[in-house]
């Protein structure tokens, strides 16, 4: 079954569809872009911007952006906001529908050849003004996805019925699925989180590290590996295919004492394909979709993954 067969048969909303569909041939032009050997060329490029939020902006992420909003205005969508963005761009219609997106996650691990993606949210606009449509919460989107730049192209979506792998069958140009219905595993042994941080840990993120790393003879029970790539698709759709625990805590830097990931499009798409396939997520204390959205590049701490763990830091921190 290929991309447009599936959601003909999951998504009654022909707007989402095509939306979806524009998205899709706009990640097949950037996973190209990424692969030709120009850009192997050139991947040292030195030449850097900072975006609105201070981050450091690789030539790659600029044209990813420009990639997806030469595609989003050919789609029925009303208006776009990415993290390279300062606001939100109005494409000047009444549609329906807003999108969100992180262009390509992962950029810093271009030059070492790692799995990059870009990461989307599809939201009504509600009869909202755009200025409000954007902040509304992330319970609100209808569709999400995230495509994976690596050994293959692949794409993980949902449209509110389950969560669905594709994989990019390069000679047809198209997405073919994969797994219709992915399920992640209860309870796992694996966490991913960057332990180079954990001088800025909080008590409760310390000790539910710790608790993990004393193994089976600890309070847990069990032994735990740690898996850690860095790029938020990768951790993520290793979660989707085996299970685990991903961990992005606020921290007591002062920059990231709210988080680090952004809410609208790096958590709140990652949480509703999570919770769509039977996961959790989590800033810690509450449901990443419940969280109210005060600008659109707020920050949040982000913990998903296997529903048993994650549980499990909720409690820690409560402990607290």
């Amino acid at each position: 079954m290929y991309l447009a067969e599936y959601l003909s048969k999951f998504c009654e909303e022909k707007d989402i569809r095509f939306i979806i569909k524009n998205l899709s041939q706009a990640a097949i032009k950037i996973s190209k872009v990424i692969r030709s050997v120009d850009n192997a060329v050139n991947v040292n490029n030195k030449s850097e911007t900072k975006n609105i939020d201070g981050d450091i902006q690789k030539p790659l992420d600029i044209l990813s952006d420009e990639i997806l909003l030469e595609f989003l205005k050919k789609s029925p969508a009303s208006a776009y906001a990415s993290e390279e963005q300062e606001g939100f761009v109005d494409f000047k219609n009444n549609n329906e529908y807003i999108v969100f997106a992180d262009p390509l996650d992962g950029s810093s691990n271009i030059d070492v050849n790692v799995s990059i993606g870009t990461i989307f949210s599809v939201m009504p606009r509600n009869d909202l003004s755009l200025e409000k449509a954007f902040l509304q919460k992330g319970m609100n989107q209808k569709s999400s996805g995230f495509f994976v730049y690596g050994p293959q192209t692949t794409l993980f979506l949902t449209v509110g019925k389950g969560t669905a792998l594709f994989c990019l069958d390069e000679e047809r140009n198209e997405f073919i699925i994969v797994n219709e219905q992915i399920k992640i595993p209860i309870s796992t042994n694996e966490f991913a989180i960057n332990a180079s941080y954990s001088r800025f840990w909080d008590i409760k993120t310390s000790n539910y590290i710790e608790n993990c790393q004393q193994g089976i003879d600890g309070p847990r029970g069990k032994d735990f590996g740690m898996r850690w790539v860095g790029s938020l698709v990768a951790d993520a759709s290793r979660i989707f295919n085996r299970g685990g625990i991903f961990l992005y805590p606020a921290d007591s830097r002062v920059k990231y004492k709210e988080g680090r990931l952004r809410l609208t499009y790096e958590a709140n798409p990652i949480a509703m394909l999570i919770r769509e396939a039977n996961g959790k997520a989590t800033n810690g204390l509450d449901d990443i979709l419940n969280i109210e959205v005060k600008s659109i590049h707020q920050r949040s701490s982000l913990i998903f993954g296997s529903s048993e763990e994650v549980e499990e830091y909720i409690k820690s921190s409560k402990k607290v």
